[in-house]
């Protein structure tokens, strides 16, 4: 036994409930600057509503259900109902295409779908080959859909508890790795409940706590930085459907917010905009940032607004933050992931296994609670993932003197977009099935705003233009993978044994573009 006890998600939700039924649990902001607030005991009221009808439905324990919505108390709502049933949510991106959904649909069995109108021509578009996914719910909506249940319309119900165990699946979270389709991470209720007691820890979140979640909910960033750390302590979550560089401060002023999470795009679209005396004129003490920024973007941003940046580091297999600078004691560092948070160990290690000293890179390894239960019915992908019971990130880095990660590089053929983890060779399986592409290459170079930009490196059969393969590639993935840069060449470099030499490649852009 260890901190979480036997709680699971929807203990830790109702335990809440009942200590603080009148307290606001979810401040929401839609996009058109509409605002709707939910008492703990309101929010219980249309968990157990959801519940009860999954249940009547046929939904059961083990059972997988999609929830494809955007920034929005009913995705919190569908995310707790699910589990409160001992069933599996799998929460969708909702820049996916009709491909990228149904693969994520058969992937997962799932036998489920919660959503909104906006995604039904995509789920439409591919209902006739995901005929499992029988129990249909349609939020954020008031009008009659055929198929669908609606949400609003549902009756009361009790509470129906449902057959959950700490050590059962929560979700499953699909993460872009070097594959061409994504793997599905299976988390847990007991890691759940350990990471938000964990980060609420770390951050130093109280009971009055007003998190400001901008960054979208189908991610562990929004989750286990956002909700489960603010539910832990019976805080407030100020829900933002959308992210607006010219509204951000105002919603956070008018919402009392304590504390944030933002991305290198949000830290550079703030500053883009024109300054204000008002700009540090907010409650914000902290906020918990990931990914590189310059010295010049990180002072400007602390000085300019008055919020504490807090680096870290994590990935999907580790419910979000695995190390980050400390808070609460210790010496905040930049360009550092700081040190483990409570309940992991870190190493660093050469390519046999062994630690490195101070000072040395290698790759980062992962132990502790939590971490996933592994990848959803892909036994080789799960066993591969792991050393000796550490998780093998992918990643390198190296220790300093004072103990402090330090992030150096991916050896996972992953490009980071503005937040998104894109795989490589998903983007290349789907140019490849063009007939006019020979071969190709797909790299993450430099992008200002956005961190890296994806470019495809590409050798054609016949002509071809780059508005033609872009838009081949629209039609099977998500806008935010679409190539943006295309190289045209006779050949691609490659080893001796015929590996395309993508390092190669990167340094032949930053010689065409040294400004990058």
């Amino acid at each position: 036994m260890d901190v979480a006890g036997t709680m699971t998600v929807p203990g830790l939700l109702h335990l809440q409930v009942a200590r603080n039924p009148d307290k606001l649990f979810v401040v929401f902001e839609d996009e058109a600057g509409a605002v709707t607030e939910l008492t703990y005991a309101a929010f219980g009221e249309g968990v157990n509503r959801l519940a009860g009808h999954l249940a009547a439905r046929g939904v059961g324990a083990g059972q997988t259900v999609a929830v494809m919505l955007v920034n929005c108390p009913e995705f919190l709502q569908a995310w707790f109902a699910i589990n409160q049933i001992g069933a599996v949510m799998v929460p969708v991106n909702v820049h996916y295409s009709p491909d990228e959904l149904a693969y994520l649909l058969n992937d997962a069995g799932c036998v489920g779908l919660v959503t909104e109108p906006v995604f039904l021509p995509k789920f439409l578009a591919v209902e006739a080959g995901c005929g499992a996914v029988a129990v249909r719910v349609l939020a954020r909506d008031q009008g009659a859909e055929a198929g669908f249940d609606l949400l609003a319309g549902l009756p009361e119900a009790e509470r129906v508890p449902g057959p959950v165990a700490p050590g059962d699946a929560s979700q499953i979270i699909y993460t872009s790795g070097t594959t061409s389709r994504p793997k599905g991470a299976i988390l847990g209720h007991h890691g759940s409940v350990v990471q938000g007691i964990a980060l609420a820890q770390h951050f130093g979140l109280r009971g009055d706590e007003r998190t400001c979640v901008v960054l979208p909910l189908f991610h562990v960033n929004g989750q286990f930085v956002g909700v489960m750390p603010t539910l832990t302590v019976g805080g407030t979550v100020v829900l933002l459907q959308t992210y607006s560089a010219s509204r951000y401060w105002a919603q956070v002023r008018r919402h009392r917010c304590t504390f944030i999470s933002i991305v290198p795009m949000i830290l550079r679209t703030l500053l883009a905009q024109p300054a204000l005396e008002t700009d540090a004129e907010h409650g914000v003490r902290t906020s918990f940032y990931a990914l590189p920024t310059s010295d010049a973007e990180w002072s400007a941003f602390e000085g300019r607004f008055g919020v504490r940046l807090i680096e870290g580091y994590g990935l999907s297999e580790t419910f979000g933050i695995c190390t980050a600078n400390p808070v609460l004691h210790g010496v905040t560092k930049r360009h550092c992931i700081g040190l483990p948070v409570l309940g992991r160990q870190i190493r660093v290690v050469d390519e046999a296994g062994r630690d490195l000293p101070a000072g040395q890179s290698g790759g980062i390894l992962v132990k502790g609670a939590p971490l996933f239960l592994g990848y959803f019915r892909n036994p080789e992908a799960s066993l591969a993932a792991m050393q000796d019971g550490w998780l093998i990130t992918g990643d390198n880095g190296w220790f300093d003197d004072d103990g402090y990660l330090h992030f150096l590089d991916r050896s996972k053929d992953v490009i980071k977009r503005a937040g998104e983890n894109i795989a490589a060779g998903e983007v290349e399986r789907v140019l490849g099935e063009h007939p006019a592409v020979a071969e190709c290459a797909v790299i993450g170079v430099f992008d200002p705003l956005r961190d890296e930009a994806v470019k495809a490196v590409v050798v054609l059969r016949f002509a071809a233009t780059e508005a033609e393969l872009a838009a081949w590639c629209a039609r099977s993935l998500a806008r935010f993978k679409v190539p943006t840069l295309f190289e045209f060449r006779d050949a691609l470099p490659k080893t001796s044994i015929g590996k395309i030499m993508k390092y190669q490649l990167r340094a032949d852009h930053l010689a065409q573009n040294p400004t990058s």
